[in-house]
């Protein structure tokens, strides 16, 4: 295995040239391995230029969607998650033995029902540490049995 540092992101085998690029430490978990190989077909280091050089082009875009994707809204859990004392959630689905909300509605219920006469301070802890189960898990769908 040969380094041709006239080709980015390759190596040569036999003549034959290879796409090799390590994966961030940020994505490992999206990948098998911690790098990226594979044969680019070719002998000619002019060919083998343009297809190492448009592979790390697709990759960098594709990283850089996973980063966003992983990313999520900073601040998420600050954002305020109340609902007024008489509204019902919008998407609640109800049946006879049991009713979905989603964790964030399941949260402005709660604090309808126990956050009355307590310091600011309660409200802010049951959003904050909502809110970090939230960013972790997503808004998940809550089975609650009704009575």
């Amino acid at each position: 295995m040969a380094y041709d540092n006239s080709v980015p992101f390759s190596f040569t085998k036999n003549g034959i040239y290879y796409f090799e690029r390590r994966v961030p430490s940020d994505l490992q978990k999206h990948y098998e391995a911690p790098k990226i190989a594979y044969s680019l077909r070719t002998k000619s280091a002019l060919v083998a230029v343009s297809r190492a050089t448009r592979a790390a082009q697709q990759l960098d875009e594709y990283w850089y969607h996973l980063r966003i994707k992983d990313c999520g809204l900073p601040g998420k859990h600050r954002l305020r998650m109340q609902l007024s004392a008489t509204e019902t959630p919008a998407n609640a689905v109800i049946t006879s033995e049991f009713a979905s909300v989603k964790l964030s509605e399941a949260v402005a219920i709660y604090l309808r029902l126990k956050g009355q006469n307590r310091p600011a301070t309660f409200q802010r802890a049951a959003e904050r540490s909502c809110g970090y189960v939230i960013d972790v898990c997503g808004d998940k769908e809550l089975l609650v049995e009704c009575h």
